[in-house]
């Protein structure tokens, strides 16, 4: 019987290993240009557009496929496109213009698909200036416009504002500051947002909040020692308006260390 020297078994073996590897490598490069092909001229089916928050309106699917058609295809439809030809990149930029929106992200499968994330600024007040014009702020600080197309239920600040508005700005004056500071605690608190409707500032940057149930006003004056100030309203409304009635007394103040003081109306 012929038998083979060792080193000519080990010889074989390392020419199977390398003739193996070989296929593999052809195998792989062969599946990628394939893949490769295909997915080059796959052409957009389907797109899904997912806005978030969903109770709020500011943009809708419409909105956004308009805008990318016009703007990023030059007005040519994004399905029946092919897909290596969406500009994925300057799809998500152009999303990210609308001043409504946080943040955008577009997705493409080699399936076809074209899936559209938004994340919408979330409001947190409606501000009014001293001259009429208004603008959002949102749990950032940053400001933004209203819409045309849907109003945000939100609280309201009016009066003495002279807070300036230029797109994705932030807060920063001192009444500015004060306002975001007032609504972002009232927005955190279930009864206070149930509670307030409006703030209003007055001559000398006081603070005056409007509830939406009764015909007073809440004096809180300044942010200074704010917790402890909504703490003193709530046990006041808890405890006390419950027992005397909401329409005795035409001014709360808040602005005293320890207690509430009331002003009762005029008989």
């Amino acid at each position: 019987m012929f038998k083979l020297k060792p080193h000519t078994v080990q010889k074989i073996k390392q020419a199977c290993r390398i003739l193996l590897w070989m296929s593999l490598f052809v195998f792989f490069v062969f599946a990628y240009v394939v893949g490769f092909k295909k997915e080059a001229s796959q052409k957009c089916n389907h797109i899904s557009v997912h806005i978030f928050p969903q109770d709020q309106k500011f943009v809708n699917k419409k909105q956004v496929l308009e805008l990318l058609t016009k703007n990023v295809q030059k007005n040519r439809k994004i399905e029946g496109t092919a897909m290596a030809r969406l500009n994925i990149l300057k799809m998500e930029a152009c999303l990210k213009q609308l001043p409504w929106v946080a943040s955008a992200q577009v997705f493409a499968s080699i399936d076809g698909k074209l899936t559209i994330e938004m994340q919408q600024r979330i409001p947190i007040v409606r501000v009014e200036r001293y001259d009429g014009m208004q603008f959002y702020i949102d749990k950032y600080g940053v400001k933004f416009p209203l819409s045309d197309q849907y109003v945000h239920r939100v609280l309201f600040a009016n009066g003495n504002i002279f807070e300036r508005f230029e797109k994705e700005d932030t807060v920063y004056s001192f009444v500015g500051n004060e306002l975001f500071k007032v609504a972002t605690f009232v927005d955190n608190d279930p009864f206070l947002k149930a509670l307030i409707e409006q703030i209003f500032v007055r001559a000398g940057n006081e603070l005056v909040l409007i509830p939406k149930i009764g015909d007073f006003e809440i004096v809180l004056g300044s942010t200074e020692d704010m917790s402890d100030k909504f703490e003193k309203l709530k046990v006041f409304y808890k405890e006390a308006l419950n027992r005397i009635g909401w329409d005795n007394y035409s001014t709360i103040d808040l602005r005293f260390k320890s207690q509430v003081v009331c002003k009762k109306i005029k008989a």
